[in-house]
């Protein structure tokens, strides 16, 4: 279906597992927010035979794109740029004013260009190069319908030199020879999983010859993601498929092709004209990191307030001493007391609160490791959610701070409702 595009990394410390390749979701993405879907994708180790020949046999494949990251530094195993000239037979050619860029990059920074930074002014014959980010500039040639595109394997580097060269440089090329490509959906959920959703998404052909449906679960939701080709009947299909699952799934859908929870939050905060405070324990500050990561976010947020120790859940928050005793610090009645407390300390319209048992150790039969409780008060009515968390400490903590923040969504999504707020007026 459409168009397709191939991926090549290259880099031992990527086979070692010294470094976590997370330029291959971000291109994969990309490529599928440009109607491209990457169909093959091959980790090499830093051998210039070994990635001569998978350059050569993607491009007898014939894809619409083929990008390439990493080996484009000075050292000996940056092997990208002779790689591409072997695998298209073209010969290296030197760029003198590529070279004085590079030393202009060393010099603003303080540094002196070395010797071996030389060998970055080489590209393949025909090769134009891709302005430079950091200090390894990238390229972009034509072989055939295959646009190659070479990027580093810095992934700030890649993003920047992918946003500003490689995207409008494809989208050209899309264009150029008149492929559809295909139209890409997102519906973004939080606290569900992939059982459930299939369950749920039972009567659809996942594989259908109109529209595909595939899932991405990551720590900040899962992704129902529809793909479709750019032509009238798919199109048709894929508005009626989209509806249809975003029925099923309710309220545990965020939105299609929608920004995250922390966004989201504070859009529905700051649209309702409301505040935010936070009282955090198993968390540990992470809810309030969360926050504060949305620029903007001192429109609505006030504060926050980690009480770890019971004697700061007492002292600072106003939780009863005798609450704690009877119920445990990790109960629905102290998350229901914490909420209530940082709101009324910090005067805010809205707080979240979050008490908990992380792990890997204090779990009891009782109150086992990953059990949560989520508090959240909109003007004085308090919600409590108890919740039962997997994974590892950092994967409970993370899970937990995301869902207070489902939480608060749910239920601005209602205050909203109720109040007739009308978000953008």
């Amino acid at each position: 279906m459409g168009a397709y595009g191939e991926m090549i990394f290259t880099g031992d410390e990527l086979l070692r597992g010294d470094a976590l390749n997370t330029n291959q979701a971000f291109l994969g993405e990309k490529l599928l927010d440009l109607g491209v879907f990457a169909n093959r994708a091959l980790c090499i180790t830093d051998d210039l035979q070994a990635i001569a020949g998978a350059i050569k046999e993607s491009l007898e494949r014939e894809p619409l794109v083929l990008i390439l990251s990493g080996g484009l530094g000075p050292t000996d195993d940056d092997l990208t740029r002779e790689a591409v000239a072997e695998g298209l037979d073209l010969p290296l050619e030197f760029h003198p004013e590529l070279l004085e860029e590079i030393r202009h990059r060393f010099v603003s920074r303080g540094y002196v260009m070395g010797d071996s930074n030389r060998k970055q002014a080489l590209l393949p014959h025909g090769a134009t190069v891709i302005p430079i980010s950091g200090t390894a500039p990238g390229f972009i040639l034509h072989h055939g319908r295959t646009l190659v595109a070479a990027l580093p394997g810095v992934p700030w580097e890649l993003q920047e030199m992918w946003d500003a060269t490689v995207e409008p440089s494809l989208r050209k090329h899309v264009d150029s020879l008149g492929v559809g490509g295909h139209v890409v959906r997102r519906i973004r959920t939080f606290g569900i999983g992939e059982s459930a959703v299939a369950d749920l998404l039972k009567e659809f052909d996942w594989r259908g010859s109109l529209v595909e449906i595939g899932t991405r679960a990551k720590l900040d939701g899962l992704w129902v993601i529809l793909r479709a080709t750019n032509s009238p009947e798919s199109s048709a299909a894929l508005e009626s498929t989209q509806s249809r699952i975003v029925e099923l799934l309710g309220e545990r859908v965020l939105g299609v092709d929608c920004e995250g929870l922390p966004e989201m939050v504070g859009s529905l905060l700051r649209g309702a004209g409301l505040t935010l405070s936070v009282a955090e324990s198993c968390t540990g500050g992470l809810l309030g990191k969360r926050v504060t990561e949305v620029p903007g976010s001192s429109d609505y947020f006030v504060g926050g307030v980690i009480s770890y120790d019971n004697m700061a859940k007492t002292r600072i928050l106003g939780v009863r001493d005798d609450l704690i005793a009877q119920q445990g610090a990790v109960s629905a009645d102290v998350a229901e007391a914490m909420a209530r407390g940082v709101a009324s300390l910090l005067a805010t319209d809205c707080a979240l609160s979050v008490t908990g048992v992380a792990g890997p150790g204090g779990g009891t039969e009782e109150k086992p490791v990953g059990l949560v409780y989520i508090g959240c008060a909109i003007r004085g009515v308090v919600e409590v959610e108890r919740l039962r968390l997997f994974g590892r400490r950092e994967q409970i903590r993370e899970r937990a701070s995301l869902s207070a923040l489902d939480l608060l969504r749910r239920k601005l999504a209602r205050y909203r409702l109720e109040q007739g707020i009308v978000l953008g007026q």
